[in-house]
């Protein structure tokens, strides 16, 4: 039986390069990456691809006395 434990995307870089982003679902909650093929191989005991993993913007601290995500502007 087998079980879906993430997805993946085809998406274009900057430079017109094509990658996989997506995410697998972890216990520990979910785990962002990024499949690029791998153009510097030589031998067949290289990879075809590489993985790596994606990690999201931290958000900016907030400002003492700004208003946060969650205040209503009236």
């Amino acid at each position: 039986m087998s079980r879906k434990i993430g997805a993946l995307w085809i998406k274009q870089s900057q430079d017109g390069r094509t990658y996989l982003s997506g995410v697998i679902q972890d216990l520990s909650g979910d785990i962002n990456i990024a499949v690029f093929k791998n153009d510097k191989k030589e031998a067949d005991k290289q990879p075809d691809y590489n993985i790596v993993l994606s990690e999201r913007p931290k958000p900016a601290p907030q400002v003492e006395g700004a208003p946060g995500p969650d205040d209503i502007p009236f």
